[in-house]
């Protein structure tokens, strides 16, 4: 029997350029932590190894810092780690990452990239332990072609071993796209493997009986498809079925909130959905907002917007909701003067439609929060 750790796509020293300066340092030093929250969960799962389909780093180019962190945190793992280069570390280049001095002189011994296909024993401690066999589909260039794992077949590795495939790309049922590659689904079974370890996918995905992707350990984007996990894999001897078993290893939480506003009541539910986020300080929220709400209802929801951002680590907006006053709200506004010349020019442009329409409404909605500031 053997009991293992399969992860992939930390992308170490992703930038997230896009994010604000406070949620860039913490998302990045998230993915560098993510590294002893996998030896963590390796230890408490009784793990004998751990394998990376793919992507440890997010590119060759990381920086000396980054490389020197990344291997004293692989110093506190006390298993086995073996790393395959996925099409972000790839291994076909002169300066790729694993080939940096820096890299061999500070990597712990117990860690070894897997930088040619030959099949790798797994050292094991008892003499009485099955044979467990590594086979690599290390990824060479950034755009590969054809399916990494071709070489894979029966007849390769040792006879009589629990025989594990390791191979960093996207399945024939994920749809067309832009790679060049694709691997076969099937390939678990073609090649006699126990299990098929991948990477490439950041979501936690079963492909097969003996095929999975376990996703990113640390949350990188807002898709829904459940990212921020490990798996241990326990398989009792070769040609067995393997169990999987998925752990939680996120520290951050990315979260998409789409709503369609026309009154009081959808922001009230909005305010209770912001209020039952759990751990905001480790939350990022991208909220996709579109209706019309009144001139009082959006004074509110913009209010509400402003205590969110100062909250959660980041926001990030889409859609647009529309101000659409009432003649209440614009009687409140306009109360005579050059003032109600203004509102009652801004009313006509709303009501007359096309391109100026959308900022009139927005004209009268900051009018109106003035009004309620000096009121």
């Amino acid at each position: 029997m053997t009991r293992f750790l399969h992860t992939a796509d930390l992308q170490i020293g992703k930038p997230f350029g896009w994010a604000s300066g406070r949620a860039q340092a913490k998302l990045q030093e998230a993915r560098e932590e993510a590294i002893g929250r996998l030896g963590k969960t390796a230890q408490e799962q009784g793990a004998e190894f751990v394998l990376i389909a793919g992507d440890f780093f997010d590119e060759n180019t990381v920086s000396d810092d980054v490389v020197a962190r990344t291997c004293q945190r692989l110093s506190a793992i006390e298993v086995p780690v073996y790393v395959l280069p996925g099409n972000h570390d790839f291994s076909g280049s002169p300066s790729c990452v694993y080939r940096r001095d820096l890299f061999e002189e500070q990597k712990p011994d117990h860690v070894r990239v897997l930088m040619n296909r030959e099949p790798v024993l797994v050292e094991r401690e008892g003499p009485g332990d099955e044979a467990v066999a590594i086979l690599p589909a290390p990824v060479e260039r950034r755009r590969e072609r054809g399916d990494p794992t071709g070489h894979f077949g029966s007849e390769v590795g040792p006879p009589e071993a629990i025989r594990i495939g390791l191979a960093h790309g996207g399945v024939e049922d994920f749809g067309a796209g832009a790679a060049t590659s694709r691997i076969d689904p099937g390939r678990a079974e073609e090649a006699d493997l126990d299990y098929l370890a991948l990477g490439d996918w950041h979501g936690t995905k079963q492909v097969g009986p003996r095929t999975w992707y376990s996703g990113t350990p640390e949350a990188d984007s807002f898709k829904q498809n459940d990212p921020g996990n490990a798996l241990v894999v326990e398989i009792s001897g070769p040609g067995e079925r393997p169990t999987v078993e998925k752990v939680s290893t996120g520290a951050y939480q990315w979260l998409r909130k789409e709503e369609a506003l026309q009154g009081q009541e959808d922001l009230r539910a909005l305010e209770r959905w912001f209020e039952q986020i759990e751990d905001p300080l480790h939350s990022l929220v991208r909220l996709e907002l579109s209706g019309g709400l009144g001139l009082e209802a959006m004074s509110d929801l913009e209010a509400l917007k402003d205590r969110l951002e100062n909250l959660v680590l980041e926001v990030r907006r889409r859609g647009e909701v529309r101000p659409k006053a009432s003649e209440e709200e614009l009687g409140a506004i306009g109360s005579g003067g050059y003032v109600e010349d203004t509102v009652q020019e801004l009313r006509s442009v709303s009501e007359a439609g096309g391109e100026r329409s959308g900022a009139a409404d927005r004209a009268l909605q900051l009018l109106y929060q003035f009004h309620r500031e000096i009121g």
